[in-house]
């Protein structure tokens, strides 16, 4: 758990730090000039403007910690589906290989997806090139 604690961390971290420093100052001004709170400024600017950033950091943090899962599986689980892969690498079985593989990269796409979903539902008010509208 701690390896890929670690793993995600940073690319979220990074990300959001990115986001922070990127936020328009002119924003930062107009929430001054309306006296928002430092609570309130938070809220009301920097949340919205570092979301994306914070999203593009959680979706590359998702990629690595599946990444990390596989490799703190393998590297001394009993149960999951790094253990099948090694398992059936021992036991010269590919059909449970490749099914471990393939069921990686389902969950993998599945959470990404669904990640993709959520930051999509969250992010409508932006108006940019990838947006409906």
């Amino acid at each position: 758990v701690v390896l890929i604690a670690v793993g995600v961390f940073f690319p979220v971290y990074l990300n959001l730090m990115n986001g922070v420093q990127g936020v328009d100052r002119k924003l930062v001004e107009v929430g001054r000039v309306y006296r928002l709170s430092g609570g309130a400024l938070v809220w009301r600017v920097f949340l919205p403007a570092t979301l994306p950033a914070y999203f593009v950091g959680l979706r590359s943090g998702l990629g690595l910690g599946w990444v990390f899962v596989v490799a703190a599986e393998i590297m001394g689980a009993n149960k999951g589906l790094g253990f099948l892969l090694v398992d059936g690498q021992m036991t010269v079985r590919p059909q449970t290989i490749l099914a471990s593989i393939l069921l990686f990269a389902v969950l993998g796409q599945a959470t990404d997806a669904a990640l993709a979903a959520l930051s999509r539902h969250l992010l409508r008010w932006q108006d940019t090139h990838g947006s409906n509208g």
